[in-house]
């Protein structure tokens, strides 16, 4: 380049540079926006050379690139918080052109790092995991398949969309006899989707200083009648090191001058404060032993004595763990304004709590133990303002309905906040209108930092949106199906849908009543008649005999008791040719247990019953072939 240089007129260098210094120009900018386009591509190289070549894939966990997930050095115990939602799209295609024994140790190890943490789950979902899987479910060994499946139902036990649950049920559809690969497999997933533990949304913690929910000044703190904290929480530390040391605040409400009231934990311990002036207070600690990354409802009641000490009385669960007198209350004319969900008032970062808040409910009565339960069994899922009985797809006793739904618990809101009523960093306070306003002004809340509202899809509105529990009766069409390559029959698919089907109706007063609206058990009754009897095993008779029992228990089960009597109990074609000891189970419950409970008169026909039962021992239970004599054709032969 010098020597062209050299031999150029003056002139004609002068202009050569113009055109070199545009030329670098229009390459650097053509560069950075290569450098843009390709950040997905420079994290699939990273992974690729974490990695090594496929034919030398790491053998050693220590080895697997779960650095490039964590943002640093992985630990399972210190450091599995995964940062990078990207690389796990990457990893899952990468991992493709792995042998089957690394895949299946990364596979292992990153189910294990999903149900070490919501946070894990929360990005994994986002990314959209799920459906990555299944789309790649048909192509995968055996054993990798085993692992898919596993994770896949962590995954949808936390949250899986309408459009995953369609996709999942595409992929149990067989064709001509024949189950799609790995079908039967997946179907273990719908048994792991009820098992939630937790509300579908809710608050997110991270942990870092200053993230916690900041609340509009107080004019009044709301003392006179007592007054009660409720909500849910779950504990979600970062790693185990500064479980100790830190004491991170559930909530805290104080003025200015450091007068009011906190909650904070000191390892597993709360502790209950109350501040009337600076430094002097009084503090309770609350007898239970709260363990990490487990749902617990918290009831903290202040009660207000005029002529004698104030009580507090604290409530886990809807039950009294602890419960002690307080010599003061707090009593101040300034507004309380520093109050904050999450942190203390200085939310530096070994005070801010790290983890999970359902919806966070402040009464202005101290509320009684009755009030306490039945809002416990309203579920960890509960947000709204306990106006409505039929507002909760939850059965609840009469009683519990009766103390929720007066109107007391309604009008004793002061302030409610809850994930599903926010826009974009505000939390909008969801209290009845009509309820006097205690804030200074306006009172909705702002979530700082990365606090964030988090809203998850349970199988129940999933199935709703598709039809129903109506979806799931075509997959009993589908139980003589083979796999391919095989000829035998898979013996367990019936009692893994009636596991899961059973598991939905006692979750879900609204499946009931479809499953009783649709005649799902007169249904579920003709396919099994159609079907071989190998499927009828103790299993499924089991699960039958489970939920009768369940129903039965039922203030309102008796019509569909009566529906899963007549079709099935009571159907001897269903049961005819399955072993002997499955019958002789069958009528011993019929003829003993059923039979005396209070409820069975209201349940079934008395006449009709009988019946059928002796058309049952007519043309099933005969001990002599009756053609030759009555000409009665038996059946079941």
């Amino acid at each position: 380049m010098a020597k062209f240089e050299v031999s150029l007129s003056e002139g004609t260098r002068k202009d050569f540079h113009v055109i070199l210094e545009e030329g670098t120009a229009v390459a650097r900018t053509a560069l950075q926006a290569c450098i843009v386009a390709s950040a997905t591509s420079r994290r699939r190289a990273s992974w690729l050379l974490l990695m090594g070549p496929v034919t030398e894939a790491q053998q050693s966990m220590q080895d697997l690139p779960f650095g490039q997930l964590v943002g640093g050095e992985f630990d399972l115990e210190m450091n599995f918080i995964i940062q990078d939602a990207e690389s796990i799209t990457c990893m899952s295609e990468l991992l493709e052109h792995c042998d089957v024994t690394c895949q299946a140790e990364i596979w292992s190890m990153f189910t294990a790092i999903l149900r070490k943490s919501v946070r894990n789950l929360q990005t994994s979902t986002e990314v959209g995991l799920i459906e990555q899987v299944l789309l790649k479910m048909s192509t995968v060994d055996d054993m990798i398949a085993d692992l898919l499946v596993d994770m896949l139902g962590v995954l949808a036990s936390y949250s899986i969309t309408v459009k995953e649950l369609k996709l999942l049920f595409s992929m149990l559809r067989g064709e001509n006899g024949i189950w799609p690969r790995h079908a039967v497999k997946l179907l273990s997933v719908l048994n792991q989707m009820p098992q939630r533990h937790g509300p579908d949304t809710f608050f997110n913690f991270p942990g870092c200083s200053a993230a916690a929910i900041a609340l509009p000044p107080i004019a009044k703190w709301p003392y006179q009648n007592g007054f009660t904290l409720n909500t849910w929480f779950r504990m979600d530390p970062l790693n185990n090191i500064n479980v100790d040391k830190d004491k991170p605040y559930l909530y805290c409400f104080r003025t200015s001058k450091g007068v009011g009231y906190s909650a904070h934990f000191v390892g597993n311990c709360l502790i209950v404060t109350s501040l009337k002036s600076k430094g002097k207070g009084f503090q309770h600690c609350v007898k239970y032993d709260f363990q990490p990354r487990k749902w617990y409802m918290i009831s903290i009641v202040h009660i207000y004595n005029r002529w004698r000490n104030s009580e507090i009385r604290c409530y886990v669960n809807g039950q009294l763990v602890s419960y002690g007198d307080m010599a003061w209350h707090v009593n101040t004319n300034d507004s309380y304004d520093k109050c904050f969900l999450g942190s203390s008032e200085t939310a530096d970062a070994n005070r801010v709590f790290c983890g999970q808040l359902g919806a966070v409910y402040v009464f202005t009565e101290a509320l009684n133990p009755a009030q306490i339960f039945a809002i416990h069994q309203l579920g960890p899922g509960y947000k709204s303002t306990f106006k409505f009985k039929s507002e909760s797809d939850i059965h609840l006793a009469e009683h519990h309905k009766q103390v929720l739904y007066d109107g007391k618990l309604a009008s004793s809101i002061a302030f409610t906040y809850n994930a599903k009523a926010t826009d974009a960093q505000l939390c909008l306070e969801s209290s009845p209108k009509e309820n006097p306003s205690i804030f200074v002004h306006s009172p909705h809340a702002l979530m700082l930092q990365d606090v964030k509202a988090i809203v998850t899809h349970s199988i129940h509105s999933a199935i709703h949106s598709i039809g129903g529990i109506q979806v799931l009766f075509p997959l009993f069409a589908q139980l003589d199906n083979r796999q391919l390559n095989d000829s035998q029959m898979e013996t367990t698919v019936c009692a893994t849908l009636l596991a899961f089907l059973v598991e939905l109706l006692k979750s879900s007063v609204a499946m009931q009543e479809q499953m009783l609206g649709g005649k799902g058990f007169l249904v579920i009754g003709y396919l099994l008649e159609k079907s071989s009897r190998v499927h009828i095993t103790r299993a499924v008779l089991e699960q039958f005999l489970s939920f009768a029992k369940y129903l039965d228990g039922l203030s309102h089960g008796a019509p569909l008791l009566k529906q899963l009597c007549d079709h099935i109990l009571f159907n001897p074609a269903i049961w005819i040719h399955t072993p002997a000891k499955v019958q002789l189970s069958l009528y011993t419950y019929l003829s003993a247990e059923f039979i005396g409970t209070a409820t069975i008169y209201t349940t079934i026909r008395r006449v009709g019953t009988v019946l059928q039962l002796m058309h049952t021992l007519k043309y099933y239970y005969w001990v002599v072939n009756p053609a030759d004599s009555s000409g009665i054709t038996p059946k079941g032969l």
